[in-house]
């Protein structure tokens, strides 16, 4: 495909193999990462969105293939979305580029190979959901590439580490800065000396939109935690009186999700909307994950029901559930203002049809309603406590757990659950802020959160009722 003397010039000057072989064109700042790897055993990349951190990636991949004799490139991401949809396919569409390099290199699912030697000359995309992920490769030139690395968890990291010694090792790194601690954060921070590290505002890049950064500055702010890690590519403050912190959040969407055949826990939820500018959302969770189904800007309480029914009949066709067999679905309504015209109008459609619409189990709830409880002053504070200790990973000893809920990766939704606040009460209660309070410091309505919350609620079924002897 190149000569020797082609193969020696690039190897050395990737910025010009992607001009040249690709036939793509790199920023600045995307070169100056390309450089970075010909000389620097270990390059970390942090960076708010759609900067075009997956594509240098792809370009790293198909750069040291080409021009490396025998490589192994192992490559990572927290989640199969991240890995295969994402910087696979990113692979995929940049070899496509040159017809004589989409020839020599083949490209399979998990695989990417030079023609002829698919066990000693490859790039190979492996999940970081096991600790051995990047365990047992050795070559003389080897390229670690971890996307997403903020959410790779730190043992899969250690061998490595290891790798690294040799002097044909390279590591790059990428990702959005979402945690506070782990070898992406050190390597930014405590261990920056001994990496190469570049940081990418979205502000600067001509690949991210104006549109996108004036909407994140005009729903959060520039002083948001959202603002600071999804447009300027900085790790997110830790405040104090903030309830559930945005390094648990985005924990939890970075998240890999192995869905079960039929889920043990289906569950729906519906904050309906109040006013002109709110939203109604409904969503659903199939065992840890949770997932939206439908937003709308307004009040018809008819059609909001409507919705609910179809996304439960979708979910019992799609799973097979059987009347007299599996529990019925709990779905819980947001209850304040037009939210009661929604609870009384499935209550009306499940009497009226019992038998097709078994699977409904409808429980109203009221937003901020006082409760009686030891810590928690209101209903909303106990269901934001109820979310955090999902999303925790540690157990109330101490001990690591695995995260119980998968988040959607939703703007509007990182921004609601990662800016509500919280204080004392008079008698000693944890209390987070009202969405009056919310919107009377320029936050926007938590509609999304508060479908989340309500999806993630635990409930109290009722009894079965007892048959009368006689």
């Amino acid at each position: 495909m190149l000569s020797s003397e082609a193969i020696r010039y690039y190897a050395v000057h990737p910025v010009e193999f992607v001009q040249d072989i690709i036939r793509a064109t790199p920023d600045d700042k995307q070169a100056e990462i390309l450089n970075s790897l010909v000389v620097n055993p270990m390059t970390s990349v942090r960076s708010g969105h759609g900067i075009g951190k997956s594509t240098v990636e792809a370009w790293a991949v198909i750069w040291f293939l080409v021009t490396h004799p025998y490589p192994k490139i192992p490559c990572t991401a927290p989640t199969q979305h991240q890995l295969y949809d994402i910087l696979w396919a990113e692979i995929s569409k940049w070899k496509r580029n040159n017809k004589v390099l989409d020839n020599e290199l083949i490209w399979t699912k998990e695989k990417l190979y030079m023609k002829g030697h698919s066990e000693e000359w490859f790039a190979v995309a492996r999940t970081a959901g096991t600790p051995d992920a990047l365990q047992g490769f050795h070559a003389e030139h080897m390229l670690y590439i971890i996307d997403e690395a903020s959410g790779v968890d730190d043992k899969i990291f250690e061998p490595v580490l290891g790798a690294l010694s040799t002097p044909g090792a390279r590591l790059l790194m990428c990702g959005n800065p979402t945690q506070l601690s782990g070898f992406f954060y050190d390597s930014h921070n405590k261990l920056r000396q001994q990496y190469k590290t570049f940081h990418v505002d979205g502000r600067e890049s001509s690949r991210v939109s104006d549109e996108f950064v004036q909407t994140i500055v005009n729903m959060y702010g520039e002083d948001s935690d959202v603002f600071r890690v999804r447009v300027a590519g900085d790790f997110p403050l830790a405040e104090d009186d903030i309830f559930i912190p945005l390094p648990l959040v985005e924990k939890s969407i970075q998240t890999e999700y192995y869905p079960r055949k039929i889920p043990d826990n289906i569950h729906i939820g519906c904050d309906v909307a109040r006013f002109g500018t709110d939203k109604t959302v409904i969503g659903f969770r199939t065992d840890e994950k949770v997932q939206f189904f439908k937003k709308r800007v307004g009040q018809d309480t008819m059609k909001t029901a409507d919705d609910i029914v179809l996304l439960g009949t979708l979910l019992v066709s799609q799973y097979g559930l059987k009347k007299n067999r599996d529990l019925p679905i709990p779905i819980k309504i947001d209850d304040g203002g037009v939210g009661g015209g929604v609870v009384d109008r499935l209550r009306q459609m499940k009497r009226n049809n019992p038998d097709r619409l078994w699977w409904m189990e409808i429980y109203p709830v009221k937003f901020g309603q006082k409760i009686r409880h030891k810590f928690y002053d209101d209903s909303t504070t106990y269901m934001m406590a109820n979310l955090k200790k999902l999303l925790q990973p540690y157990d109330d000893d101490g001990k690591p757990k695995d995260v119980e809920i998968i988040l959607p990766d939703d703007d509007a939704l990182v921004a609601q659950l990662s800016g509500r606040k919280y204080g004392m009460t008079e008698n000693g209660k944890i209390r987070v802020e009202s969405k009056k309070v919310m919107k009377a410091r320029g936050v926007p309505s938590p509609d999304e959160a508060d479908c989340v919350l309500l999806v993630c609620m635990p409930v109290k079924r009722p009894k079965a009722k007892k048959k009368k002897e006689g």
